[in-house]
């Protein structure tokens, strides 16, 4: 890893380390490869209670380790200054060696820097409550009203979308042309605004939880291009519908 970057996102104080820069040291990481595999066990309807193991992902568990290094006592106060409270979710953002950047949340669940006079040796053990590592920059597209535009994943996994979409319009219906996936709403009056979030699963009319006016699938987007629709009747120019993702990764 090049760098990572740790920000208490209640006080938006944050530690930088580097790889061999400005008196921090990076080495020894772990789990950031392939999250790990959950063995799951489950009744199989029909077959009489058989079982079998699926390949289910569950909490990613990471660690890293380190030194400051010199006579660095204001780096080291920081560092425990942004990273004292532990059990709190943090946000990480990681640039890796071959430049590719990633983020994601997660807590400290354990920290182990040990007093010396000169080297300040650290480990972080880590743990996501998603598997997932996502792209630092927040994508947004607009796709054609009554048409079709091809939105990419350039990632290697699903990712979640907040969809956002402003009336008017009536049998509004978007669909992922490439998943088989789709989802209607009620119709929408001049400057009405419903938001979907896919991960979250929630959608809000004009700020409101509106779920009602919501049928059919929760989607995102899979690896690769996907052709999305939007199918609407009685539109004007205000009509739209916007997608905001990122790009979603199994590991590095």
């Amino acid at each position: 890893m090049k760098q990572i970057k740790i920000t208490n996102q209640d006080t938006s104080e944050s530690f930088t380390f580097y790889d061999n820069a400005n008196g921090t040291i990076l080495r020894s990481f772990d789990g950031f490869e392939y999250p790990e595999v959950l063995a799951s066990i489950e009744d199989v309807a029909g077959k009489g209670g058989a079982h079998y193991i699926n390949s289910k992902f569950g909490r990613r568990r990471m660690s890293f380790q380190g030194d400051l290094v010199g006579d660095k006592f204001t780096q080291r106060r920081e560092l425990l200054t942004v990273l004292r409270q532990r059990g709190t979710m943090k946000l990480f953002e990681v640039t890796t060696y071959d430049d590719l950047l990633l983020r994601f949340e997660a807590e400290i669940i354990r920290l182990t820097m040990p007093y010396t006079h000169q080297i300040h040796s650290f480990l972080f053990e880590l743990q996501s409550p998603d598997w997932r590592l996502f792209s630092q920059a927040e994508e947004e597209e607009t796709v054609t009203v009554g048409g079709s535009d091809t939105i990419t994943n350039s990632g290697t996994e699903l990712t979640d979308v907040i969809f956002t979409i402003t009336g008017p319009g009536t049998s509004i219906n978007i669909e992922n042309l490439s998943s088989g996936e789709s989802f209607s709403i009620d119709d929408l009056i001049a400057d009405d605004e419903v938001i979907i979030d896919t991960l979250n699963k929630t959608v809000t009319k004009n700020g409101d939880d509106s779920y009602s006016i919501f049928t059919g699938d929760f989607f995102g987007l899979q690896p690769g291009d996907n052709t999305i629709d939007f199918d609407v009747s009685g539109s004007t120019g205000a009509t739209s519908l916007t997608l905001t993702y990122r790009h979603a990764y199994n590991g590095i």
